[in-house]
């Protein structure tokens, strides 16, 4: 990771750069953050090939694939722009280093790391086999590791690079120690060679070196991939034979990702969450993950800034905010790793980094979103630095915080083992909660004690409604609410035309259907059709399927109110559709791009407009009704309830304002700015507020406005993930990190 200097644009669309990760084939990587604060990897297409009509074709295909790819073991690509001057795409940033930097400052890790990470791995080649991709470039520096197990990135993206084959744009993808042998042979490689990738990739973590390394250099390596036996003389007894396996010079010899995971942590073999990386390497992770945590917009060298890349071609002028010093992660080079790893082959032309000059200031995320900026730069070029676009102003008159009286005991508490479940709030059905992650968990709403438990289930998405249980691992299946076990279900495949088609997202469900999103693919094709599809009769029928315009359908959202169901589409609308046949009502533009909830009540939609204001639109005629201006930075998600809605626009306080005009009723203030992720609840007359980065969940009089108390658990592991809540009507249920509270008001 470098810092950014004066070559290097402010901000890519509508994420402000950070930091340079590096660079590699296809362009230049960057650290950098959404307004709404969340952090993603930026990859920019080098200008030569943003210039080749062939290569953006296939560049769009290959991004619309990857979007729809469905692992809990991926970066997934969150955001793109394949028709910008300067294509674009997005994907998580995972806050961890590389499978290649942790064994260089660590060693070879342990068998019981290496069977983790093969079968995790395993799981993620079947999620992006299962969306029509090859990764074709799988490595130890596309492998990152995670508090929760490693991720895989820059899937679908070795397409894009070479048309389909090795030769058609003069580049090699791929390092030649972890090619397959019919990939190094210039033949076609089908997902069969991403397993021998991986049965490479897990000889490197287990011994430090690859099963073909030569000191002849690149060639060498070749010629030893197709013609010579791997080299696994080091490799502990028990995985000698498994990794024999995947690296045999015959495909369709080689296990299939499911085989492959099943013969490395066969079923019911134990596997610990929490111990699967050595001591060291842990926190080492922690260390890293922490001073990530901390990295905002950086100074600049001595030339003057370049433009900002938008899709519109707009600049935006910086927000200033209070500089903190610049902490370096504990793991050097690139986190993300695009630079090729020592041996990668590319030829053609290369496209090295530029020398950065080391930045001594840089903006502290916490100090950043304290400050209520949801967007924020500090430019320093011989001493000057940019200005605020605008003046902070007064904060609004509020009630006096009073001094607060302690929190009541949680009603009851629930730990998980598994970090995932800390990005979702639970689910509320009757009177149980569900707990969503790897695994599924139903919770006692009153007492949080275990209903069941389903940890062999691996939902990427969950959702409740006309009291169903829905969840989506490869098929859309629904779960009994009571015992947990499946029930009906659907692979979602109609018609005799060959189609493949890809569920990306359940949207919502009511009385009448399921309400999905898909990708709509021909068979042995990419790419493909995205389409809203409403399925009936227990998933079993088609009852719809409307053409969509989303570029970001893993992380839609959506909504049935009455007859309409409202979803985002496209790269910051929401559409409203008649549930009777998906016929589109009308559509409002909201300028922004983070998947924030669907927010409405039984007359209008609230939500964003021109990425910071909050406007509500009506959801008879999509007419907008009234917009409040955001005085500081930007809307916090909403809670609509009684003809009152509750948000902040980015003050340390929290409003309630009329739904039909806008107007405000009373603001409280709060020792910080609330989520800008997690919504409020209601219950009774007590609004449960999340803070920002574990900054506690407050209690406040609905009616009054007046802060009553702010709870907080100082032993919670959580302390810097978001609360997410949710409510039963009688509890609020509030998650940070792995402990789920349920919360009295």
């Amino acid at each position: 990771m470098e810092p950014l200097d004066a070559t290097d644009p402010e901000s890519i669309g509508p994420y402000r750069l950070v930091a340079r990760l590096g660079a590699g084939g296809m362009g230049r990587v960057y650290l950098a953050r959404s307004a709404g604060g969340r952090t993603v990897a930026v990859k920019v297409v080098r200008p030569e090939l943003a210039q080749d009509p062939e290569f953006r074709t296939r560049f769009r295909r290959e991004v619309a694939a990857a979007q729809a790819v469905d692992g809990a073991y991926t970066a997934p690509v969150v955001d793109s722009d394949p028709e910008s001057p300067t294509p674009w795409l997005a994907t998580a940033y995972v806050l961890g280093p590389s499978l290649t930097d942790a064994v260089q400052q660590h060693g070879p890790l342990p068998e019981h790391s290496c069977r983790i990470i093969g079968a995790r791995l395993a799981e993620a080649l079947r999620a992006i086999h299962g969306a029509g991709l090859v990764h074709r470039d799988l490595k130890p520096s596309n492998v990152l590791l995670a508090a929760d197990g490693p991720r895989v990135i820059d899937f679908g993206i070795a397409r894009a690079m070479d048309g389909d084959n090795l030769t058609s744009t003069g580049v090699v993808v791929g390092s030649p120690g972890f090619m397959a042998p019919e990939q190094a042979s210039g033949l076609a490689m089908g997902p069969a060679g991403d397993v021998f990738s991986l049965g490479s990739v897990l000889v490197y973590a287990a011994t430090g070196h690859g099963p073909f390394d030569s000191a002849s250099g690149a060639a060498a390596q070749l010629y030893r991939v197709v013609h010579d036996q791997p080299e696994l003389s080091q490799l502990p007894s028990g995985l000698q034979s498994v990794i024999a396996a995947c690296l045999t010079k015959d495909p369709a010899r080689r296990p299939d990702p499911t085989q492959l995971a099943a013969m490395l942590l066969p079923p019911g073999a134990p596997v610990s969450g929490e111990d699967w990386l050595p001591a060291p390497v842990a926190s080492a992770l922690a260390r890293h993950a922490s001073s990530v945590m901390d990295l905002e917009t950086p100074s600049r060298g001595t030339s003057a800034p370049q433009p900002a890349y938008t899709p519109t071609g707009v600049n935006h002028q910086p927000y200033q905010a209070p500089p903190s010093p610049y902490q370096a992660p504990p793991f050097p080079g690139n986190p993300y790793q695009a630079q090729p790893a020592p041996g990668t082959m590319q030829l053609g032309r290369a496209w090295p980094p530029n020398a950065a000059t080391p930045s001594k200031s840089k903006v502290s995320r916490r100090a950043l979103l304290a400050a209520g900026g949801g967007v924020a730069a500090l430019a320093a070029a011989g001493g000057t630095a940019w200005a605020l676009t605008r003046p902070k102003p007064k904060p609004t008159p509020g009630p006096a915080v009073k001094k607060v009286v302690s929190a009541p005991k949680p009603v009851w508490s629930y730990p998980s083992t598994d970090s995932t479940q800390a990005q979702h709030p639970a689910l509320v059905l009757g009177n149980s909660t569900y707990l969503t992650g790897r695994g599924l968990t139903s919770l006692d709403a009153a007492s949080g004690a275990v209903r069941w438990s389903r940890p062999d289930l691996f939902p990427s998405d969950a959702t409740v409604g006309a009291g169903q249980l829905l969840i989506l691992s490869r098929g859309v299946t629904s779960i009994d609410p009571a015992t947990g076990r499946e029930g009906f279900g659907s692979l979602v495949a109609w018609g005799s035309d060959h189609k493949v088609i890809n569920v990306t997202k359940i949207l919502a469900v009511d009385d009448n259907a399921v309400y999905l999103k898909v990708l709509v693919t021909p068979e042995y094709q990419t790419g493909g059709d995205q389409m809203v599809l409403a399925l009936r009769d227990t998933m079993l029928i088609k009852a719809w399927a409307q053409p969509d315009q989303d570029d970001a359908a893993s992380i839609a959202t959506g909504r049935v109110t009455g007859s309409t169901l409202l979803h985002s589409s496209g790269k910051s609308g929401i559409v409203a559709r008649d549930t009777k046949d998906g016929h589109q009502l009308w559509q409002t533009d909201t300028g922004n791009l983070d998947p924030w909830p669907i927010w409405c009540d039984d007359k209008r939609l609230y939500c964003m407009i021109e990425d910071s204001d909050l406007q509500a639109v009506g959801l008879a005629d999509g007419k907008q009704q009234w917009r409040i201006k955001s005085t500081v930075g930007r809307f916090t998600p909403v809670l609509a309830s009684n003809d009152v809605i509750y948000t902040s626009d980015g003050k340390e306080a929290i409003g309630a304002f009329e739904a039909a005009t806008g107007r405000p009723i009373w603001s409280c203030p709060l020792p910080k700015q609330p989520s800008l992720t997690s919504a409020p609840v209601l219950v009774g007359s007590t609004l449960f507020v999340p803070g920002d980065y574990g900054m506690g969940v407050h209690a406040i009089d609905a009616r009054s406005g007046v802060l009553k108390w702010t709870f907080q658990d100082d032993s919670n592991p959580g302390t810097y993930n978001d609360w997410y809540l949710s409510t039963d009507g009688n509890l609020a249920f509030a998650r940070l990190g792995t402990i789920t509270y349920g919360l009295q008001s």
